[in-house]
């Protein structure tokens, strides 16, 4: 695209629309594909299609553009976009190193297996016996290798196209300034580590502590299912989702409670989808980096530690609901606490080295009590650009939690008047997602009141 001054702002959207949604289809395509087991290796990328608005022509060129607000919209997405066509190709080959069969399990008493490492890590997660989860978390360990250095080649790459356009990965991928959320990161782990205890894990395996924030001692009032109807009927009353195309994609297998976040997570970022405002610009309603998506996600997921919504649409009593949601509070903090730890391991893939492998260590152990091998970096946990705005969307989260309950009460889920709240607040356009420091200090101080609240 030459000449951006003579484009019509209109079109421009358009296209940016267009290739951001060939982008997000071709990633459930990958994901897809993955979990079945098939090799999307040799596939294309769907932005060669889009280079008009992926490209450091385009960038530059909407930099000295006039200012109108859909030039400087599109910018941020012409700039994500171009990151993302030339990681496309490392990122199908590591999709398909995750789903190829190449990891021998054998062992005494286990019959001899070619697993993937996706079905490792699913069975690590999953298997109810602890010494088989040990047995899988070992090998995890061991099959790891190729999946981790393409994943390592993939941030160096992000990291290399990113100074050749010229750009900032903090000022695109991050709602503030990076020590202001490292800080906060570091705060998190300070500040509740008391409240799960991770001491106890030490000596444990790595697979131990994040069983535990699965919340699987958490079972009682879930639907025999996790679908789609059950959220539906859980926020039917409040019309909330009334007249909106909620697309909540693949729901969590459900292994503990905290898959039930997971599922009302996907309800608050398909809910903040679907509530932007649809005669608005695409580049101006949604973000390459959405922290209105992330803050939504974060709010809707945190409901299943609320007492109150195990009693209103659980149908627990009242002391069973506060037993739950300590239990499951207590895990999605450890959930939390291990997002910390991939703010804090921003940038260490494209490090790599002995820098990774240190800082790989220190902060898993800081998060949950158990150093993780260098060797499972960037697959256990999984590290991506997004993990910035996810983890200040669930600090920011917790103040939005409150705020809704100073003004429609606890049971805010199900207000009529908070659905009419949340669906204007959502048809408004910010100007701007950065948010301050300060901003991010209060969020951490509510984070931690409201944690300390429901877990002692």
């Amino acid at each position: 695209m030459s000449g951006v001054r003579a484009v019509d702002p209109a079109r421009l959207d358009r296209a940016v629309a267009a290739a951001a949604a060939d982008l997000a289809a071709a990633r459930r395509a990958l994901r897809l594909a993955v979990a079945e087991g098939r090799d999307p290796s040799t596939w294309g990328s769907p932005l060669e299609a889009h280079r008009d608005v992926s490209s450091r022509t385009t960038w530059l060129e909407l930099g000295e553009a006039p200012p109108h607000p859909i030039f400087v919209g599109a910018r941020a997405w012409v700039e994500a976009l171009t990151l993302d066509r030339v990681g496309f190709a490392l990122e199908a080959r590591t999709a398909a190193a995750w789903a190829r069969p190449s990891v021998t399990v054998e062992g005494e008493g286990m019959p001899s297996e070619q697993l993937s490492v996706h079905a490792l890590r699913a069975r690590v997660l999953a298997d109810p016996i602890p010494a088989r989860r040990r047995f899988y978390a070992l090998a995890l360990e061991r099959g790891a290798a190729p999946v981790g250095e393409l994943v390592r080649r993939a941030a160096e790459r992000r990291a290399e196209a990113a100074r050749r356009l010229g750009s900032s990965l903090d000022a695109l991928e991050l709602p503030c300034d990076a020590d202001a959320l490292t800080a906060a990161a570091r705060a998190v782990l300070d500040r509740t580590e008391a409240l799960i205890e991770p001491a106890r894990m030490r000596g444990a395996s790595y697979a131990e502590p994040l069983v535990a924030a699965l919340g699987r001692d958490a079972t009682e009032g879930w639907p025999a299912r996790l679908s789609p109807r059950w959220i539906e009927e859980t926020f039917r009353a409040t019309d909330l989702a009334r007249g909106l195309a909620i697309d909540l994609g693949a729901l969590p297998e459900p292994l503990g409670a905290t898959s039930f976040a997971r599922a009302l997570a996907s309800f608050g970022d398909a809910f903040a989808v679907a509530a932007a405002p649809r005669a608005a610009p695409f580049v101006l309603a949604r973000r390459p980096f959405d922290l209105r998506r992330a803050r939504r996600a974060a709010l809707f997921g945190a409901l299943v530690a609320d007492p109150v919504f195990g009693r209103r649409a659980l149908g627990l009593g009242r002391d069973r609901a506060r037993d739950q949601a300590r239990t499951v509070a207590r895990a999605l903090l450890s959930s939390l606490r291990l997002d910390a730890a991939r703010v804090l391991l921003r940038g260490a893939l494209a490090a790599g080295g002995s820098d990774l492998a240190h800082r790989f260590e220190e902060a898993t152990e800081r998060a949950l009590g158990v150093p993780f091998s260098p060797a499972l970096a960037g697959v256990l946990p999984a590290l991506s650009p997004r993990d910035g705005v996810r983890f200040a969307g669930s600090l920011l989260a917790a103040s939005d939690a409150r705020a809704l309950r100073e003004r429609f009460d606890e049971d805010w889920f199900r207000s009529p008047h908070a659905a009419l709240a949340l669906r204007d607040e959502e048809a408004t356009i910010a100007p701007s997602e950065r948010v301050a420091a300060t901003e991010i200090e209060m969020a951490v101080d509510e984070l931690e009141r409201a944690a300390t609240a429901r877990i002692t």
